[in-house]
């Protein structure tokens, strides 16, 4: 079996800087770095993990840590594309990623979850965590293992990354306004789930009693992030209050399910119903109509969690990120067609991107 000295005296270099290159640890030139990985190659050297973690005190694994809450998050494309931004940045750094999904009990996750974190395993974790009273991080914490969670379950001390839910929330409620419209019904999911949906609720409210609504008013029904539950919800809405104008959905998916849902009931979408989603999820810009939505950059979002926890493993302190979002107007809203609310089109707030467009 080739050794770490194999590769050493292929490549003309001390096994130090081999165990360097092979670790990406800096402080080693790029021709340096092409000798030993042409004689790893060429000899077909297979570094031993274990004993390599052994030696450095590094395995070079990286949990995430998505909670089971609803549903498996294979079902659901916004935490794919999380995954898929931490994923990019941990492997050019070296590192490998455990994947864990941990049930979340009654006070904390479930007891194969914390054996993970307490076993000595790990060189770090991202975790997201929305829950409220639950924590992903806090046996992480509790272990002194560098950890950052996206979202909104920090401590004290802790290192977060989170989308600026309340912006979203503001921006998408001002947009629908702008329209004319104040039938408005609300597709969400129940109160404490989910702590992010809560902040966006927020800023809904913020910009709606500005403008002399009753927000706690508004028709509401809840739903559990599905296609299916937005289906449900519409059904419940419309079937109760003929008269909405709007539907206002705090994920894609929900939306998606909703405007299916209004098809059936003989609405046309925008034209007799104005729906909008939260997410920006690949299908959004391909569903038909295309659908008006919250880009909470997911990718970004985990790009900078992994770049962040990266750093604290090389001993640096990162500072917390509110990332932006951006509103997508598309094609699933439009101008209120009652006529009790037609002066109001006068006069109701628009949005840049509006302006940009006239």
């Amino acid at each position: 079996m080739t050794t770490l000295q194999d590769v050493a005296r292929r490549a003309g270099v001390s096994t130090a800087t081999v165990s360097k290159v092979l670790s990406n640890t800096p402080y080693f030139t790029e021709a340096t770095r092409r000798k030993v990985m042409r004689a790893v190659e060429e000899l077909g050297y297979v570094p031993n993990l274990a004993a390599r973690a052994l030696a450095a005190g590094r395995t070079h694994i990286v949990a995430v840590v998505f909670p089971y809450v609803y549903e498996p998050i294979f079902s659901d494309p916004l935490t794919l594309r999380i995954l898929g931004g931490i994923e990019a940045v941990i492997t050019q750094r070296g590192y490998n990623m455990l994947l864990s999904t941990p049930r979340l009990t009654p006070g904390e996750p479930d007891a194969h979850y914390l054996q993970l974190v307490r076993s000595g395993y790990l060189d770090g974790l991202i975790a997201i965590d929305n829950v409220p009273g639950v924590s992903a991080i806090a046996a992480a914490r509790e272990k002194d293992l560098p950890a950052v969670l996206i979202g909104y379950g920090a401590h004290d001390g802790d290192v977060w990354v989170r989308s600026d839910d309340f912006s979203g929330g503001e921006q998408i409620m001002t947009h629908v306004l702008s329209l004319g419209h104040r039938a408005i019904g609300l597709i969400t999911v129940p109160e404490n789930i989910n702590t992010a949906l809560e902040h966006r609720l927020e800023g809904m409210r913020t910009v709606a009693e500005a403008h002399g609504i009753d927000f706690d008013g508004l028709p509401r029904a809840d739903g559990d992030f599905s296609t299916e539950s937005g289906t449900r919800c519409a059904a419940d809405l419309l079937a109760r209050h003929p008269e909405l104008t709007a539907l206002i959905c705090l994920n894609d998916r929900m939306a998606m399910g909703a405007i299916q849902q209004a098809r059936e009931m003989g609405r046309r979408v925008p034209d007799d119903l104005t729906v909008t989603g939260y997410d920006d999820i690949p299908a959004a810009s391909s569903f038909s109509p295309p659908l008006t939505t919250i880009d909470q950059r997911a990718p970004e979002s985990g790009q900078a969690a992994a770049r962040m926890l990266l750093d604290m493993l090389q001993g640096e302190t990162p500072d917390n990120y509110l990332l932006p979002v951006r509103f997508v107007h598309r094609e699933t809203t439009a101008r209120s067609n009652s006529p009790v609310h037609q002066s109001d089109h006068s006069t109701a707030p628009r949005t840049g991107e509006e302006e940009a467009s006239d």
